[in-house]
């Protein structure tokens, strides 16, 4: 009877998580539209031949923005399926987020089980993590759709080292090893400053599990190596063609020390729609949650004063990194972010809040066994918990359609810090599908196709004049022009004239003009490459053996 009331508990709280979208319009939030808007120039440019997409054609007013280049494109990659049969992007973008919740709590329960923890402890694990702080405030009032993806894989990441331990044996064709490849895979993609940290922690929990194995320590480094190779179509060029865009100046970045959060706004805040401004006063919630401060000082009481240090191996770990992820949220753990300049990129060191409940779980399967008050006390808190989910509501509501999206003018960036170093031209307000002249009497222009990725011309020039295409010029651009039946490549020029846009000078005569947006560059070629050969291996590791 109680693990059949805790069913309907559970339940009941993952469909209460999403009541905000029980209406015919889409929730206002942070970073909502901006996806919606990636979701349309994703398909956009995938039609348009780009294999992977890495230019947003229609981005900033039909100028294109690099925004695929350098953004987790999981979430974009998964709505591909929907846009193509004509579903809504808004309904598309609510489906993404309950699928991945709904495979969140399944890893959960899949994690807990492999911990041995009873029926009624996973329910409560579950609840548990359905009710977090971080995932309810990023569904409610950032909707940043790559942050849900990664904290809905990261059970299933914590998951595959544990599952992996009870295994006598693994094998590179295993099940095991393939879904993990999978999980890990599809981690790396879902968010690029998650990824990072989460793989890290992966890592570091797959040394401290497999140090004395050294099957599994392969079998493990086998699964690192082959996602990384599966991922590299998109890390290597974002890595590698970061000099070529200002994120790495953008002041989100500098200015990660103003995002501290403050002991009090950790232990407790109230959720609601807001922000993180500079310095200790936000209006965003920042809270861990009731449960999760209920098993910090409840494992954190049993290590210290009990000394279960023996009882505590199989999360000892995982709780240790968890208190990191906390205290790497305060200022007083500024000398670490300035030792490791790779962490500046996480922007808000309060986004760490994303692992913690993850790696508490085991230590709540622990703390769980050990007290039948704290479970009921537990019991108590979630129930609270709910009901404060039922009168949380978005700020707003608004309506688009796909064609709206499709258009989009902005960039999708907070501070466009996907914007090319040199692309200073303002006036993108002009923008008409055709190349001008710089002395418009130069010459006739003739168009043929235009979209945002690929365009052809005619120019019948009678002096030699700078050609300028209304487009963000950024490394993958190619323009051959074929005259008198030879065919060249034109070079770019880079002034104060062209500001940022495709611009190269010819003589008089006529020409054939054909634009193109390519992978032709040496990170994209490589990484596209790889990936290739990985899932080549990939698909021949799924093959069953003959005989």
């Amino acid at each position: 009877m109680k693990r059949f009331l805790l069913f309907v508990f559970a339940a009941a709280t993952f469909f209460s998580l999403f009541h905000l979208y029980y209406n015919s319009q889409f929730p206002y939030t942070h970073d909502g539209e901006n996806h919606l808007a990636r979701f349309a120039n994703y398909k956009i440019a995938l039609r348009e031949g780009q294999i992977p997409p890495r230019f947003a054609p229609n981005l900033m007013n039909h100028y294109g923005y690099p925004v695929f280049n350098y953004n987790y494109p999981l979430a974009n990659i998964l709505s591909l399926p929907f846009s193509f049969i004509g579903v809504s992007y808004e309904t598309t973008f609510e489906l993404l987020v309950v699928i991945s919740v709904l495979f969140g709590a399944g890893g959960v329960w899949q994690l807990t089980k492999t911990l041995k923890a009873s029926p009624n402890v996973r329910w409560l694990s579950v609840i548990v993590w359905l009710l977090q702080p971080y995932l309810v405030s990023t569904i409610y009032f950032r909707g940043n759709i790559g942050e849900i993806l990664a904290l809905s894989l990261l059970p299933w990441l914590v998951w595959l080292p544990y599952s992996l331990a009870a295994k006598k044996k693994i094998t590179f064709r295993s099940s095991h090893t393939l879904f993990g490849v999978g999980i890990l895979t599809a981690f790396l993609l879902s968010h690029n400053i998650s990824a990072v940290v989460g793989s890290g922690i992966y890592i570091v929990l797959c040394l401290a599990l497999f140090y004395r194995s050294k099957q599994k320590l392969l079998a493990s480094l086998a699964v690192v190596i082959w996602a990384i190779g599966l991922s590299l179509w998109f890390w290597l060029p974002a890595l590698a063609e970061m000099s070529s865009v200002v994120v790495g100046d953008a002041s989100l970045v500098s200015e990660f020390s103003a995002h501290f959060v403050t002991l009090s706004q950790l232990l407790w805040s109230p959720l609601r729609f807001g922000f993180s401004y500079l310095g200790g006063v936000d209006s965003l919630s920042f809270a861990i949650g009731l449960p999760a401060i209920l098993v910090l000082l409840g494992v954190g009481t049993s290590l210290l004063i009990r000394q279960r240090l023996a009882q505590a191996g199989p999360f000892l770990l995982l709780f240790v990194l968890a208190c990191l992820t906390v205290v790497g949220q305060l200022s007083l753990s500024k000398s670490l972010w300035e030792l490791v300049p790779a962490l500046h990129f996480l922007q808000f060191p309060w986004r760490l809040s994303l692992f913690t409940v993850t790696l508490l779980l085991p230590s709540l399967v622990f703390l769980l066994g050990q007290s039948k008050l704290i479970l009921r006390l537990l019991v108590v808190l979630l129930l609270f918990q709910v009901i404060s989910l039922l009168r949380l509501s978005p700020i707003d509501y608004f309506h688009k359609t796909n064609l709206d999206y499709a258009v989009f003018s902005q960039s999708t960036s907070t501070q466009n810090e996907n914007r090319t170093k040199e692309f200073t031209y303002a006036d993108i307000g002009d923008w008409q599908p055709r190349p001008t002249l710089l002395q418009p009497d130069a010459g006739i222009i003739t168009v043929q196709s235009w979209n945002g990725s690929k365009r052809k011309y005619t120019l019948l020039l009678t002096t030699e004049t700078t050609i300028i295409e209304p487009t963000m010029n950024f490394p993958g651009w190619e323009t051959t022009v074929l005259q008198d039946g030879v065919n060249k490549t034109v070079s770019y020029i880079h002034n104060d004239v062209s500001a940022g846009r495709i611009a190269y000078e010819l003589p008089a005569g006529s020409y054939q003009v054909m634009t193109l947006f390519t992978q032709n560059t040496p990170a994209r070629l490589i990484g596209n490459a790889v990936s290739l050969i990985s899932f080549g291996v990939l698909i021949f590791a799924m093959r069953k053996p003959r005989g």
